[in-house]
């Protein structure tokens, strides 16, 4: 049996996304574009769908955390509601995700600074609308995500 660890409760949703890792100092890129999709988030955190995590020889989850000062930067641009939204976030936990012939990584990522900052506080306002419409597509296409969580 697993201990909820989590800061503040997730809702599921259902969000494409960019993601690029870049150095913390000088916003330097290091490696992406990487595409995925946001299939559950909080205030602190969210776990994101990706396709693809290796590229060029830097993979997203382990080069992020073995190099220091790199952090991912999630493009989020879902209009009219999101539009470029960019969130700073290192990553947590990965795992795979298997949906009968999906093959694809689960990627646990913790928000980096204050959860309090405008552009989260928006970007929670605006995940509000149709945030039942997104969630209920994803719930349709993966039955067993119950299980994968």
């Amino acid at each position: 049996m697993s201990v909820e660890q989590r800061k503040s409760e997730r809702i599921i949703d259902y969000l494409p996304i960019e993601v690029h890792a870049v150095n913390e100092n000088d916003g330097q890129p290091l490696a992406g574009p990487f595409s995925g999709s946001i299939i559950d988030i909080s205030s602190h955190g969210a776990c994101l769908l990706m396709t693809q995590v290796f590229h060029n020889g830097f993979h997203l989850f382990y080069s992020t955390r073995d190099t220091s000062n790199t952090v991912l930067e999630i493009t989020i641009n879902h209009p009219p509601d999101i539009n470029n939204c960019i969130l700073t976030a290192v990553p947590i936990w990965m795992d795979l995700f298997r949906q009968q012939e999906i093959r694809a990584f689960k990627m646990g990522i913790e928000f980096a600074g204050n959860p309090e900052v405008k552009q989260r506080k928006e970007l929670q306002k605006a995940l509000q609308k149709n945030q039942e419409q997104r969630a209920g597509w994803w719930m349709k296409h993966c039955k067993n995500w119950r299980k994968n969580i």
